[in-house]
């Protein structure tokens, strides 16, 4: 896949040396989401289910963070309020990441492979992770996945191979350079009434330590089209957004998970605009240094969860956005 169907802010800053990091250091995706994104699929008014399991396309798959949620869900997850929510466990036959660069995809594969494998073989079974774009999923027809186009002559009710049951973005789709072009290729794959999701995590800006800590490192985004800006909105004001896709739906979860200091500096310089390729060593020095204040200052604010060991709450907002194909369409 031509580097040129992807952001040069994105290309540069999850190079090769960055993909390990990333995996390690980034958050997971809160069980109340996956229960939402759960019973999104499961109600689709498809035509054509599988009933031998869903086919799922995740362009923008990255190193398999929410992939790997998909798979092989935890049994529990934190809840502000303390308490504990399990994963639903997804009817996975067939899922697919699509991603462009080459570093995320090899730690795609090797996360999958420590994956218990009564969970990653059978028949039928596929997971993989494949070069391609937001705009470009023709690598899946070797998979044996092909492109929505009615229940023809021969085909029998349920039958797999013709459309997908869903198409997932996680902490991706703000990169996407060609909305119309994106939301074409993904309608042609997606059965009528079947969901196209988006989903984020972003930091909170509560408490306040927490937005000064978002205030220090924003700056340095490089123009770059960050989630939080809203650039990605313009997705709406496509023709394909209004012929192929019914009413967006918008759903918010808040969260937080415990956190180190220093887990949360790998966290924030993870980020594209301040892996190493964009940040100079002196000027991260200066935004560490700084950053490392803030949280310091706020310790008077901290929930702990391990005060010994360091370990207070960190909040995020995830934000769910599902499309739904237009039967019609």
């Amino acid at each position: 896949m031509s580097s040129s169907n992807v952001h040069k802010v994105a290309v540069s800053g999850f190079g090769e040396g960055t993909n390990d990091l990333y995996d390690r250091a980034r958050p997971s995706y809160p069980a109340e989401a996956l229960s939402h994104i759960y019973n999104t699929i499961a109600s689709s008014p498809s035509d054509t289910g599988n009933k031998q399991g869903w086919t799922i396309l995740e362009p923008g798959s990255g190193t398999g963070i929410f992939s790997r949620l998909l798979i092989a869900p935890p049994q529990a997850s934190p809840t502000v309020d303390g308490t504990e929510s399990g994963y639903p466990s997804f009817p996975i036959q067939k899922l697919v990441g699509i991603e462009p660069s080459e570093g995320m995809r090899n730690v795609w594969k090797r996360g999958i492979d420590k994956l218990d494998p009564r969970i990653t073989k059978g028949a039928g079974k596929v997971l993989e992770a494949i070069d391609g774009s937001f705009d470009d999923f023709s690598g899946v027809e070797k998979l044996g996945i092909i492109k929505y186009s009615g229940k023809g002559k021969g085909q029998a009710e349920g039958e797999s191979g013709s459309g997908v049951d869903a198409v997932i973005i996680a902490q991706a789709w703000h990169w996407c350079p060609d909305h119309e072009a994106a939301l074409t290729e993904i309608a042609s794959y997606l059965r009528p009434g079947s969901p196209l999701i988006l989903i984020w995590n972003l930091e909170a800006f509560e408490p306040q330590w927490q937005a000064d800590v978002r205030t220090a490192y924003q700056p340095y985004d490089l123009g770059s089209p960050q989630y939080y800006k809203g650039w990605w909105r313009k997705m709406f004001d496509t023709q394909a957004y209004k012929d192929l896709f019914e009413e967006k739906e918008e759903v918010g979860f808040k969260w937080d998970t415990g956190v180190s200091e220093d887990q949360l500096i790998d966290r924030l310089f993870s980020k594209s605009y301040l892996t190493s390729a964009h940040l100079p060593a002196d000027q991260r020095t200066e935004l560490e240094a700084e950053i490392r204040r803030i949280i310091r200052q706020g310790e008077g604010g901290h929930e702990w969860v391990n005060r010994e060991k360091g370990i207070f709450k960190f909040r995020y907002d995830t934000d769910v956005v599902v499309l739904r194909r237009r039967h019609n369409a």
